[in-house]
C-alpha cells in the first residue's frame, strides 16, 4: 500500500455560508474604551468631581475621532487538496479570506475535534487523532497544517475566526468547518506469503503437487495418446526405446482471507523509534495491510473480515484497486476514536473460499473470537493466528507501591488463562504466533514456511 493515495481524492472547494448582512458587534477594545469612559464619568455626575472629565474624553476621542469601515458580507472559503493520505502525513488546509469591502486584521483559532474519555485507555482522556502543528496568516490566506499520526477516518476540526474593521473597535465572527480525511495504515514490512496444501482452480504463479501446465519439472513418464510433443524427452526416449515426456507441477493462485479481531483494543507500550501510536487494533490492522499488499504483489487473491460490533467482509479480490478497498473496509473500524461493540455473528461463508488460507490477527482476549476459530477450523479451512498483545498487564497498584502478592497471583492467572486459549487452538490444529508489530511479520511467519498448511479432514 505504498505510494500515492487515489487519484481524484482532491475536493472542491468548500464555502462556509455566512450570515447575509454579517451581523457586527463591539470588540473588546471598544468594551474596554467605553467601560473607562463610564468609570471616569461616574464621579464626575455624582460626586462632582468635575477633574475627571478630561480623564473620559481620552477614551471617548478614541472611539469618535477614527472612523472605521467594514464590509457588509465577509466569507471564508476552505480548500483541503487531498482527502485521502497515509498515517503520520501532515495535510496543509488553506482558508481564504474574501469581503467586499475594506476589513482590518483578524484572529484565528484553532478548534480540536472533540475526544472523549476512554477506559481501555487506563481512564485518560484518549490520544486526539489530528495534531495542529502550525496555523498562520498571510494575506488573508490562513494556512492549517495537521498531523495524522494514526490510521482511521478523523475529523480535523474547525477555525474561529474574528474579522475587525479597519479601527479595530467592531468585529464579526466566522466558523470555518475542515471537514473529515481518511488516514490509511502504513502497512507492516512483510514479502512472505504462506500456501495451503490445496489450491483453487485458478491459474497463478504457485507450485501445486497436481500435475498439469507450469515450469517445476516433476518426473518422466510413458507417452500417452493426447500429450504435447514438446513435451517429449527425447533422451529417455533413447534410452528406453519408447516414448517419455516431461511431467510438470500446475501453477496455481493462492487464496487467502485476514480477519481482523476489532472487539477489543488495548494500548502497546510505544517504540523508541517509531513515534506512531500502538495499540493491538493498530498492530492488527498495520498487519493486515502487509499480509494483503504481499499477497496481491504475487498476484494472489485475498479477502477481508473484521470483527467488530457487525461482522463486515469484502470479498477475495486481486489487482492494486482491491488494497484500496481493503483500506476502506478497514475505516468503518475507526472514526474518532469510536468503536461498535456486541455480540460476534456467525462468519459468512461465501466470503471464505473453500480451501483458503485464513490469517486471524487478535489479542484472544475476546471468548467469541475462539469459537469463531473453531468454526473456522471445522469447515477445513487452513487457519494461522497471530496473537497481536506483545505485553503483560501492568499491575494496579496505586502509585510508588510495590506489586504486592495479590499482583503476582493475578498476573498468574492471566498467564494461565493465555496458556489456556493457546492450548485449546492447539487441540484443534491451528498454529498460534506472536508478534509485537516493531519486527518484520516476515519473521513470525517464517517457521510456517517449512511446509504448507493443510486444515482439518471434514
Amino acid at each position: 500500500m505504498s505510494g500515492e493515495p487515489t487519484p481524484g481524492s482532491a475536493t472542491r472547494p468548500k464555502t462556509t455560508p455566512a450570515p447575509a448582512p454579517t451581523v457586527w458587534r463591539p470588540s473588546q477594545r471598544a468594551v474596554r474604551l467605553l467601560t473607562a469612559a463610564i468609570c471616569a464619568l461616574v464621579p464626575a455626575v455624582a460626586f462632582g468631581a468635575w477633574w475627571c472629565v478630561p480623564l473620559a474624553a481620552v477614551p471617548l476621542l478614541m472611539l469618535t475621532a477614527h472612523p472605521a469601515s467594514h464590509p457588509k458580507r465577509v466569507r471564508a472559503e476552505v480548500e483541503v487538496p487531498e482527502r485521502r493520505l497515509f498515517e503520520g502525513d501532515v495535510l496543509t488546509a488553506t482558508i481564504r479570506l474574501g469581503a467586499d469591502g475594506a476589513a482590518g486584521w483578524t484572529r484565528q483559532e484553532y478548534l480540536p475535534p472533540r475526544s472523549r474519555d476512554d477506559h481501555d485507555f487506563g481512564g485518560a482522556p484518549t490520544p486526539s487523532g489530528v495534531r495542529l502543528e502550525s496555523l498562520e496568516l498571510t494575506r488573508g490566506v490562513i494556512t492549517v497544517k495537521l498531523l495524522i499520526p494514526r490510521w482511521g477516518r478523523w475529523s480535523l476540526g474547525a477555525v474561529a475566526i474574528d474579522v475587525y474593521d479597519t479601527a479595530g473597535l467592531r468585529l464579526t465572527s466566522l466558523h470555518a468547518d475542515l471537514g473529515e480525511v481518511e488516514a490509511f495504515p502504513v502497512p507492516a514490512p512483510d514479502d512472505t506469503t504462506l500456501a495451503p496444501v490445496r489450491f483453487p482452480d485458478r491459474f497463478g504463479e504457485h507450485s501445486a503437487r497436481t500435475p498439469g501446465e507450469g515450469v517445476e519439472f516433476i518426473q518422466v513418464r510413458p507417452y500417452v495418446f493426447g500429450d504435447r510433443q514438446r513435451r517429449i524427452n527425447w533422451p529417455a526416449t533413447t534410452r528406453r526405446r519408447e516414448l517419455q515426456v516431461n511431467t510438470f507441477e500446475a501453477e496455481r493462485a493462492a487464496e487467502a482471507v485476514v480477519v481482523v479481531d476489532a472487539l477489543s483494543d488495548l494500548p502497546q507500550p510505544p517504540a523508541l523509534d517509531n513515534p506512531r501510536p500502538r495499540s493491538t487494533l493498530d498492530t492488527a490492522v498495520r498487519g493486515a495491510a502487509g499480509l494483503a499488499q504481499a499477497y496481491l504483489t504475487a498476484h494472489d487473491r485475498i479477502g477481508l473480515v473484521t470483527l467488530s460490533g457487525r461482522v463486515q467482509w469484502l470479498t477475495p479480490g486481486s489487482g492494486t484497486a482491491h488494497l484500496y478497498r481493503i483500506a476502506q473496509t478497514v475505516m468503518d473500524l475507526r472514526k474518532d476514536f469510536t468503536y461498535e461493540t456486541g455480540g460476534l455473528s456467525r462468519l459468512p461463508t461465501r466470503v471464505l473460499p473453500r480451501g483458503a488460507l485464513v490469517y486471524i490477527f487478535s489479542p484472544l482476549l475476546d471468548p467469541g473470537v475462539v469459537e469463531a476459530i473453531s468454526e473456522l477450523a471445522d469447515r477445513g479451512h487452513p487457519l494461522v493466528v497471530i496473537d497481536v498483545l506483545a505485553h503483560e498487564p501492568a499491575p494496579t497498584s496505586s502509585a510508588g507501591a510495590r506489586p504486592d502478592h495479590l499482583d503476582a497471583l493475578a498476573l498468574r492467572l492471566w498467564r494461565l488463562d493465555r496458556q489456556a486459549v493457546r492450548f485449546v487452538l492447539g487441540e484443534l490444529g491451528v498454529p498460534v504466533v506472536s508478534w509485537d508489530g516493531l519486527e518484520p511479520l516476515d519473521l513470525a511467519l517464517a517457521p510456517l514456511q517449512q511446509a504448507p498448511l493443510a486444515g482439518r479432514v471434514r
